[in-house]
């Protein structure tokens, strides 16, 4: 079975529609923000460099550490909860780097991915 993957920016409802698609699929849920920092640490995430370049460069340099860690992350948690409905972090399908961009692609490929925009009003 595919898995299934809600991707969207932050604030979106990903993680609402995720636990009730689950729910209705009967499907095990995976949400990456509660176990990405697992899959960070496997190529070396350090929280003590993040903060070192929040405290330099502020968020935007804290998002370019984190996404060659999304990239893997996204590999993993795919290749450990396979079946699953996966609720990504907002930045974890977004890649500007051609390597992280053809790890993310790679991965994505055999699951079904759902674009979740907030409804503008």
């Amino acid at each position: 079975m595919s898995a299934v993957i809600i991707i969207g920016p932050i604030c979106s409802g990903k993680s609402t529609v995720s636990a009730l698609l689950a729910d209705m699929l009967q499907r095990p849920l995976c949400c990456m923000d509660t176990i990405r920092f697992t899959y960070y640490k496997e190529l070396g995430f350090s929280e003590k460099i993040q903060e070192q370049i929040r405290k330099k460069e502020g968020f935007p340099g804290v998002y370019h550490y984190w996404k060659p860690f999304e990239a893997h992350a996204v590999k993993r948690v795919l290749e450990d909860f396979p079946g699953h409905i996966h609720d990504f972090g907002a930045g974890h399908s977004v890649q500007e780097e051609q390597g992280s961009a053809s790890v993310v692609k790679k991965a994505l490929h055999a699951a079904k991915v759902f674009l979740l925009l907030p409804l503008r009003i």
